[in-house]
């Protein structure tokens, strides 16, 4: 058992499956006191729920919200303050993923991204804020991608949200970290999870079990950045420092994408 999550209470967003179940499965195998399980589709939310509940009795508490709903994130917020007194983990995992053609691109479908990926951040990291400011304590975690890293193909759209994430969560570990607290990016490449839809999921991809290990031993070194796996760190130290060979690739990647869109009608 980890000291860092044992007795604790969290939040997460996006709980009900992929890296949010996972994060969810570990904090309560680590120890944590409850964890406030939050997702929007509620068969799969009661199913997991129920599932979890039967190892960890007393400690699983599935709330059904959705995180373009500020009023709704508030609300399983302030129950999981109201549990033990205390929060002090907020995962901000809930995320869509979008992966198209500029031309397939709408204005109202930059609204629903921006709305689920970055504006459902925003308000539990905000509301998280002044509780955690107030008991001088708490880590928020919020979950970007590696195209909030470096630029890709085909993902303006999705590269915009996360980049966003990514920056905000910077900017405020280094204005709020003199008041306790703690904030983590996870920004994972391919994982194995639903976002992916009725497709394969990339050969390159990892577990989420393998994942959420990498992350939680990032979270208890206090890591800002946690990106994975090894070969997306690979990724985004050439994008900083070998932008010859990185532009070669991505163009690359871009010549694939187009290729692939025009025979199949996918990106990959």
């Amino acid at each position: 058992m980890s000291e860092y999550f044992a007795n604790k209470v969290a939040v997460v967003t996006g709980a009900a499956s992929g890296i949010g179940l996972g994060l969810t499965e570990h904090l309560l195998s680590r120890g944590a006191m409850a964890v406030f399980m939050s997702d929007v589709k509620l068969e799969n939310l009661d199913k997991e729920a129920k599932r979890l509940e039967s190892n960890f009795p007393g400690k699983v508490f599935p709330v059904l919200s959705d995180v373009t709903k500020l009023e709704q994130i508030e609300a399983c917020i302030n129950k999981a303050r109201d549990f033990d007194g205390h929060l002090d983990f907020l995962f901000n995992n809930a995320g869509i993923g979008m992966t198209l053609p500029t031309e397939q691109v709408t204005f109202d479908l930059w609204k629903f991204v921006i709305d689920i990926n970055l504006m459902g951040v925003i308000y539990g990291t905000y509301t998280a804020i002044p509780i955690m400011r107030k008991q001088g304590s708490g880590h928020i975690v919020n979950t970007a991608s590696i195209a909030g890293l470096v630029p890709v193909p085909y993902q303006a759209l999705y590269a915009a949200t996360k980049s966003a994430v990514k920056t905000m969560s910077e900017s405020l570990q280094y204005e709020l970290e003199t008041d306790g607290l703690q904030f983590s990016v996870i920004c994972p490449g391919n994982v194995r999870t639903a976002i992916f839809g009725n497709l394969t999921p990339p050969p390159d991809s990892i577990s989420v079990d393998e994942a959420v290990e990498y992350i939680f031993d990032e979270m208890e070194k206090k890591a800002l950045l946690i990106v994975l796996p090894q070969a997306y760190r690979d990724f985004d130290i050439a994008y900083r420092t070998n932008r010859e060979e990185f532009d070669k690739f991505i163009r690359q990647l871009g010549a694939e994408r187009r290729e692939n869109y025009r025979t199949k009608g996918t990106y990959y």
